[in-house]
C-alpha cells in the first residue's frame, strides 16, 4: 500500500509541475481578494504542508508522539511566498514531495495503524498519508 500511494505522489507530482507550465506569471500572482491566496501562495501552503507533514510521518514511525499542528495562514504570511521567485517555490514544493514518497516507501505495513497527535485529534498514519494526497489534490485542483 504504501509503495502504490508514493507512487500516486510522485506521478501527482509530475502531472502538476508539467501543467503549471501552461500558468501565466500574472495567474500565479493574481489573488482573488486580497484576503484570498494567489496560486503562488496556494504552492507555498503545498509546500508547507509537505513540511509539516514530513515530521509526522517520521515521527509516527518512530513513536514520537510530539503533536504538530501549525497556522497555514501564518506560515503563508510569515514565508512570503507572495513575493517569492515562482521558480523556488515549484522548486521546494517538488523537493518536499520527493522526500516524502521516499519516505512512505520506507513504511511498513504494520506501522499504518501507529498514531500522532494532530491538533485534537488521533490519526493513523494510514489515515494522514491517504488525507495528505487528498489535501494535495484538493488544492492542485484550486491552481489547475
Amino acid at each position: 500500500m504504501t509503495e502504490a500511494l508514493a507512487k500516486q505522489l510522485t506521478q501527482i507530482v509530475a502531472h502538476s509541475l508539467k501543467q503549471f507550465e501552461s500558468i501565466s506569471a500574472e495567474d500565479w500572482n493574481n489573488k482573488p481578494t486580497p484576503e484570498k491566496w494567489s496560486k503562488k501562495e496556494i504552492l507555498g501552503h503545498l509546500a508547507d504542508s509537505a513540511m509539516n507533514n514530513i515530521h509526522r510521518f517520521i515521527r509516527i514511525k518512530q513513536g514520537d508522539q510530539t503533536n504538530i499542528w501549525y497556522d497555514q495562514n501564518f506560515w503563508v504570511k510569515t514565508s512570503d511566498y507572495e513575493h517569492q521567485n515562482l521558480q523556488a517555490v515549484k522548486t521546494l514544493w517538488k523537493s518536499l514531495n520527493v522526500q516524502i514518497a521516499r519516505v512512505w516507501k520506507k513504511i511498513n505495513d504494520v506501522d499504518l495503524q501507529k498514531t500522532i497527535p494532530v491538533k485534537d485529534e488521533t490519526p493513523t498514519l494510514q489515515f494522514l498519508m491517504e488525507d495528505y494526497i487528498d489535501h494535495l489534490n484538493h488544492h492542485l485542483k484550486q491552481i489547475l
